[in-house]
């Protein structure tokens, strides 16, 4: 991220794709952190799906910000995931259709005198990376929950944490000791909502490790240990809070 602040200090400013799953949870911190990179000297376009798009509008009374919008399709452009049949429905042709519609706006983009250096996704849609990549821009990975949070799945994920959960105190490094019922409900209630269990348990780890950048949304004094001892058994190349 340091190569990117000091190129926005040229004279070309540095234009940053930051993609949100559609949903408030995800919007709202990934538009903050689009925020603070605007803040930086950088261009922020924000990036979500047309069905949300639609409901978002640029405070005309708050000039602060110059964020642009813009909307890639889900394949349910009328009605998002109430439009699909299941949410499992809903994330397969996500899946699908999104990736294809991100390197169409890249395109887009590149062509209209504001191409683009830099894709900040949301972890979820861990697929934006390859996209990045296609294109030789960079791509940092947004870790929308707290580290706390995050930590917890990542251990799930490498194993280190074994489901179901015993019936014992949980021991987690920088943690203190926790009950079953402490944890995430993902994995405590096992079976419930499992298409956005693998979401968070699995796929958003899948290429993690080659992202440039690991971004997470927590607050570094309230977690100082969990995220000391993270940075230390996670592969991230570069983990910043």
């Amino acid at each position: 991220m340091e190569n990117i602040e000091k190129k926005a200090a040229s004279c070309k400013r540095v234009h940053c794709l930051v993609l949100s799953y559609p949903a408030q949870g995800h919007i709202n911190p990934l538009l903050q952190s689009g925020k603070r990179l605007e803040h930086k000297g950088l261009k922020v376009t924000l990036v979500t799906t047309y069905f949300i798009s639609k409901s978002l509008h640029k405070d005309s009374s708050s000039p602060s910000t110059s964020i642009a919008l813009e909307a890639i399709s889900d394949g349910y452009d009328e009605g998002g995931s109430a439009q699909a049949k299941s949410i499992e429905a809903y994330l397969e042709r996500f899946w699908q259709i999104g990736p294809r519609s991100l390197c169409e706006l890249v395109e887009k983009m590149n062509g209209s005198g504001v191409p683009v250096d830099c894709i900040v996704y949301d972890s979820f849609l861990a697929w934006a990376l390859d996209v990045a990549k296609k294109f030789g821009l960079v791509g940092d990975a947004f870790l929308t929950q707290s580290c706390v949070v995050d930590c917890i799945y990542y251990h799930v994920n490498k194993g280190l944490l074994k489901l179901p959960l015993p019936d014992n105190q949980l021991l987690l490094p920088g943690m203190p000791p926790l009950e079953p019922q402490d944890m995430p409900s993902f994995i405590y209630q096992l079976g419930s909502y499992p298409a956005i269990a693998d979401m968070v348990v699995k796929y958003q780890f899948d290429n993690i490790d080659k992202a440039d950048w690991v971004l997470c949304n927590t607050f570094y004094e309230l977690g100082k240990e969990v995220i000391i001892s993270f940075s230390k058994i996670s592969l991230y190349p570069s983990l910043h809070m």
